[in-house]
């Protein structure tokens, strides 16, 4: 039978500058959180009495001084007696630091209504056990630790500190900062977090790694995760500008599936492989360094994979992970449906993962190839592997060609005003750009205003998206609510901030 979804409890953190706005925001964010933390550090002027009086939900009063990474830069006497009016007020629970004088807040508060905070802005410790007991100790009816994530494999840290917490019937909410750190954020209830702490929607997170509540709810489902839920993600570094959790969890969540699609940002293969063997993961989409090297650690590869020697998407089988390359096709569909490849000159630009794939994709179709990258090395082995051409990033401006290929990253967001080529060395028919994110990079704008035809990452990105969901799923993906999910997450200011 289905395993038991634990209860979570979403905790919304407020950040605003006066208590009017916090009184807004915790207004709008009390449809998606179960408790509201009002961070009383940045309201310059706290009004006590109003915004207890007046709140929209349970609150959590937390007043964080500068050296715990806080706003208050008040005495720590006036901190303290801030905090304890705010428990007479109303607040529901406040917040009192480890490394402060907490035994006053423990002493006069009900314990149940004190959370008891610990952060570690440098680094995850291995064993989180004797801060655990130490913190217990104290009484306090709510523990919080949060440590910074360095790592993915630093997530496993956390989990086993909530598992340890469960066995000693401690209320204990865990996480790990950064974007290392988001898998905690999103699984974290499911390992035994009292509570989950998330950003407002379209508000100012608290800490890096934040997941803004909505996304935690609709995006990621974390209400609906249990022991039987199958674990999706992608793997690469950086994952800032990473949109392929929305499609996949829409594509999931139509399918009527009970998966979830994480971001997995890695210090380095092995780290996501220590990741997988604590939490194994059904599928994988990879970007951005590791497609090269992920290669080598497949136990079989597609002949795409095989001849692009660059797998972007994982797919476990019974002996081990099987290496796919669907940026080929993704490649090649939109291309195909307007050019005849055929003789056509194309210049491609980088020597990555994914330059391998476009490479690949157009020598089967008989065209001509230029690699140009900035590192010649790099330009000459890709080159040399599929017979083609190759040279200096300088030499763009006198080559010849009609169809101009960005393979780089230059000009994701969020640096979207950059571009890999001037406008005036624009002088082919065809620009395609295969980043995705934005929609229309500066690259395709200005190729458009000097009368190139222009295809956008969009295409690619898409086609390459739903066959990966065909290999991880085994049947045709739904294409419409894909096409709708990254239709909606283009839209500006809704890019996934992980």
């Amino acid at each position: 039978g289905r395993q038991p979804v634990v209860p979570v409890r979403i905790c919304v953190s407020i950040r605003e500058s006066t208590t009017e706005e916090a009184l807004a925001s915790a207004a709008r964010a009390s449809c998606w959180g179960d408790l509201l933390e009002i961070r009383a550090d940045y309201i310059r002027d706290l009004d006590l009495r109003q915004l207890l009086r007046d709140k929209p939900g349970p609150v959590l009063f937390t007043l964080r001084a500068s050296h715990e990474g806080g706003d208050y830069s008040g005495s720590e006497r006036s901190r303290l007696e801030t905090i304890l009016e705010a428990a007479q007020c109303g607040a529901d629970l406040v917040d009192v630091e480890f490394s402060a004088f907490w035994k006053p807040v423990v002493e006069v508060v009900a314990k149940s209504r004190v959370v008891l905070s610990h952060h570690n802005y440098e680094e995850t410790p291995e064993d989180l056990r004797p801060l655990i007991d130490s913190m217990a100790e104290t009484g306090a009816g709510i523990l919080k630790i949060v440590t910074h994530a360095r790592c993915l494999a630093d997530n496993l840290s956390i989990a086993r500190a909530l598992g340890y917490a469960s066995e000693q019937h401690v209320n204990l909410c865990a996480a790990a900062m950064g974007r290392e750190g988001i898998p905690s954020r999103i699984l974290g209830a499911h390992w035994g977090s009292w509570m989950i702490f998330a950003s407002v929607p379209g508000g100012r997170s608290t800490a890096e790694g934040q997941v803004p509540a909505d996304d935690l709810v609709e995006c990621f489902r974390i209400r609906q995760i249990s022991a039987a839920t199958q674990l999706y993600g992608v793997l690469g570094k950086p994952l800032g500008h990473s949109l392929s959790p929305r499609i996949h969890n829409a594509a999931f969540a139509a399918r009527g599936m009970d998966a979830v699609f994480l971001p997995l940002e890695a210090s380095s293969v092995d780290d996501f492989l220590q990741f997988d063997e604590a939490f194994p993961i059904r599928g994988a989409s990879v970007t951005i360094p590791f497609k090269e090297e992920i290669c080598a650690r497949a136990h079989s590869l597609s002949v795409a994979a095989n001849n692009t020697r660059a797998v972007n998407t994982l797919v476990r089988r019974a002996g081990g992970w099987h290496g796919e390359n669907t940026d080929v096709d993704g490649f090649l569909q939109p291309l195909l449906r307007r050019i005849h490849l055929g003789k056509m000159r194309a210049v491609v630009l980088g020597a990555g993962g994914a330059a391998r794939a476009v490479v690949y994709g157009l020598r089967s179709y008989g065209a001509t190839v230029c690699v140009l990258a900035r590192d010649v090395s790099k330009a000459r082995i890709l080159a040399d592997e599929f017979q083609t051409q190759h040279g200096s990033w300088e030499q763009l401006p006198a080559a010849q060609w009609d169809l101009l290929v960005n393979a780089t990253p230059i000009g994701m967001y969020p640096h979207i005003e950059e571009t890999p080529v001037r406008a005036e060395w624009l002088t082919g028919e065809w620009v395609c750009d295969l980043v995705y994110n934005p929609g229309e990079t500066r690259l395709l704008r200005e190729a458009a205003q000097r009368g190139c035809r222009t295809i956008s990452g969009i295409d690619m990105f898409l086609a390459q998206a739903k066959k990966q969901q065909q290999l991880w799923c085994g049947s045709a993906p739904p294409e419409q609510v894909m096409e709708d999910a990254l239709k909606s997450a283009l839209r500006p200011q809704t890019s996934l901030a992980v």
